[in-house]
């Protein structure tokens, strides 16, 4: 038998209360919880729908859903990164390694505007920067409006962590260089390189987030993102 959407409302209303606030993975609980209460109900007409659902719970772990939601979280980040270098790659392939040459040659360009090359890098981690601050800012709207929660739209997790890791770091490369390294054209073309790849790899993120949030809106047409 099928459960009626009151049924599947009551069970999706019991697995929040569990503390899982991520509605994909939610989705997919409930229909691990619906499958088995439907086989339930099917032999036991009568059986007791509210105390069904606590049945099938406790045939989790000790800890509860937590040991679940921590594979779910690993997955999706998995997944995440994998889609984001696939993207990358891409760029260092015909034909789209052309974007790539053109963004090196073009910060080339630039620097070589600047008479003191270490005001230009400066320039581009300042730039790294007003990036993150960006999507620390776009993340906190979004939560601060309400917005549904999705596990596979979670930047957090997915790559405000990463990308502050690698902001970092480019930041460090500025900060250790010694001023007579800026005159070398070498050191100059290998940190331009970095930044070049950087910015790729943001770019790759955006559209796999993108590309997920499509996803999202293909699968449940009915909830705002």
């Amino acid at each position: 038998m099928n459960l009626s959407t009151e049924q599947i409302k009551h069970i999706d209303n019991y697995i929040a209360s569990c503390g899982i606030e991520w509605i994909d993975v939610r989705a997919e609980i409930v229909d691990h919880f619906a499958n088995s209460l439907e086989e339930k109900l099917e032999k036991t007409p009568n059986l007791n729908f509210k105390e069904a659902i606590v049945n099938e719970h406790k045939q989790f772990s000790n800890s509860g859903f937590k040991k679940l939601l921590k594979t779910k979280q690993k997955s999706v980040e998995k997944k995440f990164y994998k889609q984001v270098f696939k993207q990358l790659k891409t760029f260092f392939t015909l034909p789209k390694i052309i974007i790539s040459a053109d963004l090196f040659y073009g910060f080339i360009l630039i620097m070589n505007l600047f008479s003191n090359k270490e005001y230009f890098f400066i320039g581009l981690t300042a730039l790294v920067l007003l990036i993150i601050i960006g999507l620390i800012f776009r993340i906190s709207n979004e939560r601060n409006n309400g917005k549904k929660q999705f596990l596979i739209l979670d930047k957090t997790n997915l790559f405000l962590q990463l990308f502050n890791g690698l902001m970092i770091l480019f930041s460090n490369i500025t900060t250790l260089r010694s001023e007579e390294s800026f005159n070398i054209l070498i050191y100059n073309y290998m940190q331009i390189g970095v930044f070049v790849v950087l910015l790729l790899f943001y770019w790759c993120a955006e559209y796999v987030f993108l590309e997920n949030k499509k996803y999202v809106k293909t699968n449940y047409p009915k909830i705002a993102i």
